[in-house]
């Protein structure tokens, strides 16, 4: 098999007589140059190079130059070590170009969060696992809209280098109005009626009247006459002071963190998901700001700066009035997240409290203003009936 020529030097007492002997032999070689006595350079072929290197014991036979396939072969010999490696590096470079490092899925309910990752995972999409081609992702995402059509409407999978940003719209099933019936509005809860909104309806009760629960505030029935000569859906609010009764549990050991003035900035590397300070952090500290300097986007490495703010953490033992007042914080703040935006604490007061080694126990009274609004359909018996016939 022609492997190819080689261009080689013979370098020794009388190359020209080595050579001349292997003519006689019918060597042949090409481009012959006598550099000096003691060297000659010429082309010939590789196995004929080889032959010419078995012979020679005086004279020293080096290539110079490859040609043809032998080029090649020699460079792959040459250079095993440095190829199997870049190959190697080339494998594992496209390994981790397409793993998935990061999976992120965006929705505001965490049941869908949690149903989408369930899916892509029984499709073979999670962390650590090979992303696949663009167009198995979209059967993917096909077949997961199909399987659950209930609850997902559209899906999206955007790749980011190493990372998989899944955006989901959950199905929004449009329910048909529910046609109101003929209704009254009553009171939600016992209370004293402080204002009166009446869109629709007979008003029946004035501001600063008590009502117990389940009284009619605005009724639906249209009287004249004492008799119910039609009935309507009343619409409207109602608004009243209404009254809670709440019992806090407090310790009597306070911790409070206040935030210093001492700043700190500090950078963090962070791979394969574990961090890593350069500077030592505060012994307790706040993440004021955070700003990302170097970002990999096929690997899992990010540089960080990180502004902290130190703080003190402040451990005391309260005193019977320290610990009431904050009580009443926590007390108030428990009634207030019972309320809407229209709705607020009219007055607060103590009753009574109770002692141990550890904690206080306290009744706090509150009046609020509260909308009490409730319906209660009418009764359709009754029209064209005379009032007292109820």
């Amino acid at each position: 098999m022609n492997k190819g020529y080689v261009k080689i030097s013979i370098t020794g007492k009388n190359p020209i007589f080595f050579v001349k002997h292997f003519v006689i032999n019918k060597i042949k070689f090409d481009k012959y140059k006598q550099i000096n006595h003691g060297k000659i350079v010429f082309t010939t072929s590789y196995e004929e190079y080889l032959l010419l290197k078995e012979k020679s014991s005086i004279n020293e036979i080096t290539i110079i130059k490859y040609y043809g396939p032998i080029k090649y072969i020699s460079f792959i010999k040459n250079n095993s070590s440095f190829i199997l490696c870049f190959i190697f590096s080339l494998m594992f470079l496209l390994l981790i170009s397409n793993m998935c490092f990061d999976l992120k899925v965006i929705h505001n309910d965490s049941s869908i969060r949690s149903l989408v990752k369930e899916q892509l995972y029984s499709n073979g999409i999670k962390k650590f696992a090979i992303i696949p081609k663009f167009t198995n992702r979209k059967k993917i995402i096909d077949k997961i809209i199909k399987e659950n059509k209930d609850k997902i409407e559209w899906l999206e999978i955007e790749r980011l280098g190493s990372k998989l940003i899944v955006k989901v719209t959950e199905r929004k099933i449009n329910k048909k109005e529910k046609e109101l019936q003929n209704r009254h509005i009553v009171a939600k809860k016992s209370g004293i009626i402080k204002k009166i909104e009446a869109l629709n309806g007979v008003i029946v009760k004035k501001k600063d009247d008590y009502v117990e629960k389940g009284e009619i505030i605005i009724s639906g029935d249209i009287i004249k006459d004492e008799t119910v000569k039609g009935q309507v859906v009343s619409k409207g609010c109602v608004y009243a002071e209404t009254w809670y009764k709440v019992k806090i549990e407090y310790p009597l050991y306070y911790e409070e963190t206040k935030y210093l003035d001492e700043l700190k900035y500090n950078y963090i590397i962070d791979f394969l998901g574990k961090s890593m300070a350069l500077k030592k952090n505060y012994t307790t500290s706040y993440l004021e700001k955070k700003k990302v300097l170097i970002k990999d986007k096929i690997f899992p490495f990010e540089i960080s700066m990180e502004k902290q703010r130190k703080t003190l953490v402040t451990k005391e033992t309260l005193t019977k009035k320290q610990a009431t007042n904050k009580a009443l914080v926590v007390a108030e703040n428990k009634i207030k997240s019972l309320l809407d935006d229209d709705e607020y604490i009219i007055s607060k007061k103590t009753l009574n409290f109770t002692t141990n080694n550890s904690k206080i126990e306290v009744d706090v009274f509150f009046k609020v203003y509260e909308n009490i609004t409730d319906y209660k359909n009418t009764d359709p018996s009754l029209l064209n009936s005379p009032i007292n016939a109820e």
